[in-house]
């Protein structure tokens, strides 16, 4: 039985049909509107792939491509040192896979993403059809796809803004003489600025090097200028110490371990039974 979706749209709900002639179980798709504070923030973290690192996959559902992925990719994001940064400070972290299971079923049934199953696939690099599944519960190793695109704020706004500036750009030559004055002086306040950065970028590296030697393990003057934090406190502290980032190393090793394990499972998936066959035929041999 085909399911019919429409993908994209707020405010409209799916019936997936039981046997037997029950009545169909609505699944409403989500309202950003109605979502609690917590249940956003962790749909635009999951949305947000570069933030949260998690996999998403293309599938096709009635002849449309979609992004899906992996309940167990979902429930590692959310347990990466990331989500807590992304978090109010007054809200508790997630620090279970319980408590991030917990998140993901709320995301569901607020209608965030749906549960799918995934049909055969056609070949290498081509997305697998994809089904909506009866079942909308979370677990681990089922797929989920996602109905919700994200907040389109920016999107509008970044359209707007392109048009604009565009729209300045052509009809530069009909500004006053006292606005594109002005805009002359913006612009070479803008390349002093970057001048001053760099400026400052080479003298700290050379102060840093000349100091590892002298007073190691070495003196950075600010030391956070090219960290992810706001623009105060980028020059904040003026100097510290060298330390060496073991926790944030071991952090991302094993993030990276994480990612290898999904990507290794991913490629047994991928495989077709006769590989998989011959693949334990041949290990079998070995031992």
């Amino acid at each position: 039985m085909d399911h019919d979706h429409d993908h994209g749209h707020h405010g409209h709900s799916h019936s997936h049909p039981h046997s037997h002639g029950s009545r169909p179980t609505q699944v409403q798709v989500s309202d950003p509107s109605k979502a609690t504070p917590d249940v956003l923030i962790a749909a635009n973290y999951l949305r947000d792939t570069t933030k949260s690192g998690m996999k998403v996959r293309q599938g096709q559902l009635n002849g449309k491509r979609v992004d899906y992925f992996k309940g167990k990719a979902a429930i590692n994001a959310l347990l990466r040192p990331a989500y807590a940064t992304s978090t109010s400070k007054s809200r508790r972290p997630i620090t279970t896979r319980e408590e991030a299971r917990q998140m993901i079923f709320n995301l569901g049934v607020t209608g965030f993403f749906l549960h799918v199953e995934r049909g055969e696939s056609a070949g290498k690099g081509t997305p697998r059809p994809l089904q909506v599944s009866q079942s909308q519960t979370v677990n681990e190793d089922w797929y989920y796809m996602w109905v919700w695109e994200g907040s389109q704020w920016f999107l509008y706004l970044g359209a707007v803004g392109m048009v604009l500036a565009l729209l300045a750009a052509v009809m530069f030559p009909l500004w006053p003489p006292t606005l594109r004055l002005g805009v002359w002086y913006l612009s070479v306040g803008v390349l002093i600025l970057l001048g001053v950065f760099m400026g400052i970028a080479v003298v700290r590296l050379i102060l840093y090097v000349i100091t590892m030697f002298v007073v190691p393990p070495g003196i950075w003057i600010f030391p956070n200028l090219f960290e992810d934090v706001g623009i105060v406190e980028s020059f904040i502290p003026f100097w510290e110490w060298d330390k060496p980032k073991v926790k944030k190393a071991n952090i991302e090793n094993i993030e990276k371990k994480v990612d290898k394990d999904e990507e290794e499972e991913e490629e047994e998936e991928e495989e077709s039974p006769r590989v998989q066959k011959r693949r334990v035929m041949l290990e079998d041999e070995d031992d």
